[in-house]
């Protein structure tokens, strides 16, 4: 079991992403934003996934923030957007989700993120 931050502003798409992760064993922290996010990042988070787009701080700002916390650096990062991921953040982000996606590609790609970090 892997604990996730998933920061994502829609209520409902938080709902369904988080329910898929928790069904395959995990645990969820849920945040409606990137300040949110921030304030409930814990040191023993094994995975990130992030909404690019979200008020307050978006997705980049709160992971480049986050990255920078001991320990962080390492932490596999998944973003999302309906929109194409721009150059300045792919380097930082292990994977890339396109909405819409299935949820169940985020369950494959954060499979995929932990069996890189064991």
């Amino acid at each position: 079991m892997a604990k996730i931050l998933l920061a994502e502003d829609e209520g409902i798409i938080r709902m369904l992403l988080a329910e898929v992760l928790i069904e395959d064993g995990h645990q969820v922290i849920e945040a409606g934003d990137g300040q949110e996010a921030l304030a409930l990042l814990v040191p023993d988070v094994d995975v990130i996934v992030s909404d690019m787009m979200m008020p307050r701080l978006g997705g980049a700002e709160w992971v480049t923030a986050a990255r920078s916390r001991p320990g962080m650096a390492s932490v596999p990062v998944i973003l999302m957007s309906a929109l194409p991921l721009p150059d300045e953040v792919a380097g930082f982000a292990m994977a890339f989700l396109q909405k819409p996606f299935r949820p169940t590609a985020l369950a494959r790609t954060v499979q995929h993120a932990l069996n890189r970090e064991s």
